[in-house]
């Protein structure tokens, strides 16, 4: 609001112009990850970014496996690797997109969600269509004329090795009325 304080700013920041104080301009990248500083978390320059994919495709969700970290997009898989400030992104695979941002959790060192393609894992080798059996009730749902994005959940149960996914039945359920459990050391949906 004055020149004392737009000096404490670097660069200054000039004073207020009458009595509209001064805004800086707002940049929006949806496909942008920033990172800090080595060992500083709290610390992130405005030139520590990485841009994944195409400008105009939102980053719906990021997850961690043990080397790499997975930036799932509308636009597909993208996997980012490196240490220290030295990081490459790959499309790692394009034809499967996440279409509900929230059922997209890690289980065993894997990363479960649902899919264009209906549930799948995606690991360090690739990703496996795990749904086959229920084709019929996902693919009706993400056929289906409602959004059902933000209804929808998954779940981890690392000790049973269990994935569990909550969706919602009918297009006017605002709330998940359905749940399917998928367990990893036997292959099966319950």
């Amino acid at each position: 609001s004055d020149a004392t304080v737009g000096a404490l700013f670097n660069p200054p920041l000039p004073p207020a112009v009458g009595a509209l104080p001064v805004r800086g301009a707002v940049e929006t990248k949806p496909n942008r990850i920033f990172y800090s500083k080595l060992q500083q978390p709290e610390a992130v320059p405005l030139l520590n970014f990485i841009d994944v994919g195409p400008e105009d495709k939102e980053i719906s969700r990021i997850l961690a496996l043990r080397e790499s970290l997975f930036i799932l997009k509308e636009d597909g898989i993208y996997r980012l690797t490196g240490i220290n400030g030295v990081y490459t992104v790959d499309l790692f695979d394009e034809s499967t997109k996440i279409v509900a941002p929230d059922t997209a959790v890690v289980v065993n060192n894997q990363i479960y969600c649902l899919s264009n393609q209906g549930v799948v894992v995606i690991s360090d080798t690739g990703v496996e269509i795990i749904s086959y059996s229920l084709d019929n009730v996902f693919q009706q749902l993400i056929s289906a004329n409602y959004d059902f994005r933000f209804t929808s959940f998954g779940v981890s149960y690392e000790t049973d090795r269990a994935y569990w996914l909550f969706v919602p039945t009918n297009p006017n359920d605002d709330v998940a009325t359905q749940a399917f459990r998928y367990g990893s050391n036997t292959n099966t949906w319950i």
